[in-house]
């Protein structure tokens, strides 16, 4: 999969788990360097009748149809859809979890004030690097395409993304879990390759290369920030 696609379903699909893992290595872009074990297949329009799945499937499709509506919306000042969009990230995600799982066994050993400043980082490099991409967006259109149980209590929405110029959809899984009365985004599956996986095993390429030390992530990462932000 191209770089330049990635960058453009960002701009709706909101790919938190590929972002940081791309800022840090641009390899990532194209994932394939760093496949995941594949996931299970999407799920068709027709297996979307598990009615206790439904509910995560009209999340999905929201959260889809919101983030269409912030990024076609030419009146917005940068400013104002950056803050929209921040939003929309902080209730979608379970950015806390993402990023204890994308750090893996290193999470335990980082002391409390490494750990706030990770995850500070890691949802600032969402917003910073790839707030300036919404521009991409024209006129592709999104839909939820059916969902199905996993374990006792998540659900696996699958979607589409459908391009104008008639090129074949692309298949993205959202792995959901409830949380507060609604669900949140655990993970994304982009033709299967999950990022969170992806982007976890990037940052454990990072810690290998400086012995396992948190603060050599914590460097890369804020030197991003900082970068993007300018």
């Amino acid at each position: 999969m191209q770089k330049t696609t990635f960058l453009r379903l960002t701009c709706w699909c909101l790919f938190l788990a590929l972002a940081g893992a791309t800022a840090l290595s641009p390899t990532l872009g194209h994932a394939a360097g760093y496949a995941a074990p594949p996931a299970k297949p999407s799920v068709p329009p027709s297996a979307a009748g598990d009615v206790a799945a439904q509910p995560a499937e009209k999340f999905i499709q929201g959260l889809g149809d919101r983030a269409i509506k912030v990024i076609a919306d030419k009146t917005q000042s940068p400013e104002e859809r950056d803050q929209k969009y921040h939003q929309l990230l902080r209730e979608a995600f379970d950015i806390a979890a993402i990023g204890r799982f994308v750090l893996g066994r290193s999470w335990q050993i980082a002391t409390p004030e490494q750990q706030q400043e990770y995850l500070a980082l890691f949802e600032k490099m969402v917003v910073k690097i790839y707030g300036n991409k919404l521009n991409f967006y024209s006129g592709e259109s999104f839909r939820a395409a059916g969902s199905r149980q996993e374990g006792s209590q998540g659900v696996v929405v699958s979607s589409e993304v459908v391009y104008p110029d008639g090129k074949p959809p692309l298949k993205i899984d959202w792995r959901v879990m409830p949380k507060g009365g609604s669900f949140a985004i655990h993970d994304v599956v982009v033709e299967g390759v999950s990022q969170s996986i992806t982007q976890r095993q990037e940052y454990a390429s990072i810690l290998q290369r400086n012995e396992g030390k948190i603060e050599a992530l914590l460097v890369e990462m804020r030197a991003k920030v900082l970068k993007d932000s300018q």
